[in-house]
């Protein structure tokens, strides 16, 4: 009867202060990951602004043989008026 009431109070007393005290590393933990990852993530911002006037082109269409010049309209589609 004396070994129950032992393990009782370990496990209502002592297991939750062990517990608190690993979730709380662990939460600090992960806390300071993040704001690490934030910090990155706003110093990548930084530099990615631009200044006023600067222009960036991301995209250059490939030139085909086909030129809009050549372009004589799209497919006629008739469709009937829905009352």
């Amino acid at each position: 009867m004396f070994k129950f009431i032992i393990i009782l109070a370990v496990i209502f007393y002592i297991l939750p202060k062990l517990m608190k005290w690993a979730l709380k590393g662990f939460i600090v933990t992960q806390v300071n990951k993040a704001q690490q990852d934030m910090r990155h993530q706003q110093k990548a911002y930084q530099t990615q602004q631009k200044r006023e006037g600067e222009i960036d082109i991301d995209f250059v269409p490939k030139k085909n043989g086909k030129k809009s010049e050549n372009f004589g309209g799209g497919e006629y589609v008739d469709y009937e008026e829905v009352k």
